[in-house]
């Protein structure tokens, strides 16, 4: 049990540096990149009051209530940046307004506020990977490579871990009711451990993604 706490724990160092990586290029980021280092930035903050409950033996997962509706906004906001042009820009804020007021109802009404937010996780999945896979196909068009100019290559790896996280843990939210509330707690925590493995490349190529973010 110790040993996969542990485990737990270090998967979320990688987020921590690559978040304070992004505070200390924050100046030199292009404003496009910059949603997505609030997203780092933001999503750390939240995940360290999760880990601070987690100690205190206090059921954190509330904090997935506002963590789900608030990092899909953000993502959603960077794909307006890439999809500029190819995408109406209404579409997508229909899609943020249409995705929070699913998270507040399913909050209220299906998914308690003290539980595990699948329903509203497996919906933020769904629309995720049909968002980057609209992405890999719109990336084939010649004229995207204008369109992004210096930072198409920050665009394909931001692009590229959100379909590897997504695609990874769709059956674990969707599962994440039952994985938590049946199977055996040390079980459920190596469950949890390929979760992390996959949220830890997703962070690795956001942080290429700013690394990279002057090379087309």
């Amino acid at each position: 049990m110790i040993n996969t706490k542990f485990i737990l724990i270090l998967f979320h160092l990688p987020l921590f540096a690559i978040a304070l990586y992004a505070l200390g290029i924050w100046k030199k980021l292009k404003p496009e990149l910059k949603i997505l280092a609030w997203y780092l930035v933001l999503t750390g903050v939240l995940q360290i009051i999760s880990l601070v409950l987690w100690f205190l033996h206090v059921n954190n997962l509330p904090i997935l209530h506002f963590l789900v509706p608030l990092r899909f906004v953000l993502l959603v906001f960077m794909y307006k940046s890439i999809l500029s042009g190819y995408v109406r820009s209404w579409v997508l804020d229909a899609l943020m307004i249409g995705f929070c007021a699913f998270s507040v109802l399913n909050t209220l009404f299906l998914d308690p506020w003290n539980t595990f937010n699948s329903n509203a996780m497996t919906v933020e999945s769904i629309v995720m990977i049909i968002l980057s896979l609209s992405t890999y196909v719109f990336l084939m068009d010649k004229r995207m490579t204008e369109h992004l100019k210096n930072y198409l290559r920050s665009a394909e790896l931001m692009n590229s871990g959100v379909f590897i996280y997504y695609t990874s843990s769709l059956l674990l939210t969707y599962f994440g009711k039952y994985i938590i509330q049946v199977i055996n707690p040390e079980l459920s925590r190596y469950t949890w451990i390929i979760h992390g493995i996959f949220s830890v490349i997703m962070y690795c190529y956001f942080w290429r993604a700013l690394w990279k973010q002057n090379t087309t």
